[in-house]
Parts: C-alpha cells; structure tokens; sequence
C-alpha cells in the first residue's frame, strides 16, 4: 500500500516514543528553565542536529513550551519533529535527570520523514515520566523503573505520503501499568478509525479488487491488551486484533517465558550477532498461541468475486478448491496435519464463521528447539506444538 501502511501507523507510535530517544550533546540553547531544558534534551537525545523552542512560560503548576522543533536529519535522511505546544503539569526534575508530570498536553504536533508525514491535532499523557538520558542510552536500565506514563491519547490523527491520498486516524490510545515494584507491567493498545481509500495506493489491482467486493473505502482498528512479569519473563499478548468493519476480525494471543530483564539486555547487547541471538533464542519458549479469524462478509465476497472470475458460480468454485486441496496439502509430508487442514478449510469454504489454529504443546517449547527441527524435518513442527485447526468452532 504505497508508503506502506505499516510503516506510517509505526509513525504514530514514534510519536509518542519521539519524547524517550537516546542522548548526545547540548543542541540547543537553554531557556533556564530546568524543567523546560530537561525536556529538550529527552529529544535531542535522538541524535538531533537542532533543536528549539520558540518560547517558555510558567502558569501557576504549569510549565509551557511552544514552538517546539527537532531535526533529526542524517544521511540524506530529512527528519523533523515539531510541536505547536507542550504543557506540563506539576511537572519535576527528579534527581536522575528524568522528569515526572501529573499530566502532559500537545497540540499539533507533526513528523516528517523524507516525504512522508505524520500530523496530530491533539495529544495528552497522564503519569507522565520522561526517562534520564543516562537512562536512555541505556534502555535495558529502565526495565525496573515506572512506566513512561500510564495513559497516552492522540486524536485527529492525518498520515500522509507524495503521490498519495491521506489516511486519517480518529484516535491512537495506549496505557502502561506497572504491577508491583519490579519493573512487571500490563498494557493495552487501542487504534480506531483508520480510513483507506483504495483508489489511492499504488496497486491499482488491489483497487480494483476492493471495487468489486463493494469496498469504495477501509475503515479499521487495532487493539491490543497484555502484560510483561519480570520475575519470571512471562509476556503474554492476550488479545491483538486487527478489524475491519464489514470485513472481520484477526484475534492473535500467545504466551512466551523467559522475557527476563537479564535476557532482554543481552538481546539488545547481542545486535545482529547471529550467533549470540540463536543462543539466546534457546532460553525463551512458547507456551501457547492461538490465531483466530472471524468473517463478517469479506470471505463470502472473496468467494464470489473468484467464481465470477473462473465463470462458476460460489457452490461450484468450493467444490474446486475442495477437490485440489489434497494435492496442494501433500506438499506438507504430515498425513495428520493435512486432514486438519483440508477437514477446516472445506467446512470453512462452504460456511465462512470462524477460522481458528491454535498451539497448545504440553511443555513450553524453546525457540531455539523450534529453529533447529526446521532445519532438519520442518514438517513435525506442528506435532511438536501440538497445533490444532478448527472452522467455525
């Protein structure tokens, strides 16, 4: 979807992330007020070439930034974030350089990157933390400490890309918070109104397609709730979903151990060494996983646009698929797995509910395990994770 819709929705993660990047020398000018010089290091600490502040006030336990600007520009890379206003409220420099604020409240904020762009009308936080930049150099360091804050909302939410329709987001709204004192933390995600034109990407038979399923336009969500426990590295995503309306829903859970703070800073330690990252892969397991996919009317219209195609009509493509799907599934060299496979896809073919393949093996099972029996017979992986297939169940 030509700038790819992934990557602009992970701009407006970004920008909430923008306010913890890592840390480099002064590249701006101070404005004496702590507070105020302390938030413009958090950005600068992303490798800023520049960053500025058109002006500072302090309103009763109010400390107000406007004219906020960060260029983060590398390479041929053109980066900027700004902010029209930031207010911070009962806001404090902790002893660490971090700050903590009851309350944070942005209008119009903006990211560019090259040329794609990522506008908000209106952000706020609450149990805000904006972590040292010794803290942020070293992000393995903040595992323990509070959350960056506990609730964030962004509203009026534009992305935008050369050559392309905009995509409007209603609202992007996240909370993180802590369970005891360790560091454990649950989380949610919620992403609503995200509006595609399919007439504006790139792939004019993506376009086309939608046209003839009835789709003038795609209105979706994300949402997404879990949790992380230090003691134990138990992370656990306990409901993703991505929805479309008049289309269906993506359900995904699973479970994984061994996330610990200790693991979690030697993954980062270990970059792009493969081998250090192998090794470390045999120390996390899955316990569980579980894929689930409920149609509305996207499937039936996929169904009837493919028989129109093929000059059938939906009864008689089913019965095509049906029937060469033992040869397709044969490929998969697993007699048990196969019959799985065919006994759902059929009943789901002729009566589109739900779509369900789950993963419930009786130990954990770590990932290194997994990676190495791919190696050698890739078909008994789904034996070793003990993974089911059910329609409409």
């Amino acid at each position: 979807m030509g700038v790819n819709f992934l990557s602009r929705t992970a701009f407006a993660v970004i920008l909430g992330a923008t306010l913890a990047t890592p840390h480099t020398a002064f590249a701006f000018e101070p404005t004496g007020n702590p507070v105020a010089d302390a938030f413009l290091t958090s950005l600068e600490a992303g490798y800023a070439t520049k960053v500025s502040v058109e002006s500072v006030a302090v309103a009763g336990e109010e400390v107000v930034m406007k004219g906020i600007s960060a260029d983060y520009s590398a390479k041929g890379d053109k980066r900027v974030f700004s902010i029209g206003s930031a207010s911070l409220s009962d806001a404090a420099l902790q002893a660490d350089g971090s700050i903590t604020s009851s309350s944070m409240a942005l209008t119009n904020l903006s990211f560019l990157l090259d040329g794609d762009m990522v506008k908000v009308d209106v952000g706020a936080f609450k149990g805000l933390r904006i972590p040292s930049p010794e803290e942020i150099k070293n992000p393995s360091k903040a595992i323990e400490k509070p959350p960056f804050y506990r609730e964030m909302e962004f509203t009026g939410i534009t992305m935008s890309a050369e050559d392309e329709a905009d995509v409007p987001i209603e609202r992007f709204a996240s909370t993180l918070n802590p369970i005891g004192d360790d560091g454990s933390i649950k989380a949610s995600l919620d992403v609503e109104g995200i509006l595609i034109d399919p007439n504006s990407v790139e792939d004019k038979d993506f376009a086309k397609q939608m046209a003839e399923m009835g789709y003038d336009s795609l209105n979706l969500s994300i949402k997404g709730a879990g949790m992380w426990s230090a003691a134990d590295g138990k992370a656990a995503l306990e409901d993703f979903e991505i929805s479309g309306k008049d289309m269906g829903a993506l359900h995904i859970s699973t479970t994984l151990l061994g996330l610990t703070p200790e693991v979690l800073a030697q993954f980062q330690e270990a970059e792009s060494d493969f081998g250090k990252l192998t090794g470390l892969l045999q120390m996390i397991s899955i316990v569980d996983l579980n894929i689930h996919f409920r149609n509305d009317t996207m499937v039936d219209r996929i169904l009837d646009m493919q028989a129109k195609e093929a000059g059938t009509d939906r009864a008689g493509l089913v019965d095509q698929l049906s029937g060469a799907m033992p040869n397709i599934l044969a490929l998969l060299q697993n007699p048990g797995l196969q019959e799985k496979i065919q006994n759902a896809a059929v009943a789901f073919l002729n009566q589109p509910g739900t779509f369900t393949v789950s993963a419930n093996p009786a130990q954990p099972v770590p990932f290194g395990q997994i990676v190495g029996v791919a190696m050698i017979a890739p078909q008994t992986i789904p034996d070793m994770l003990a993974v089911e297939i059910q329609a409409n169940q």
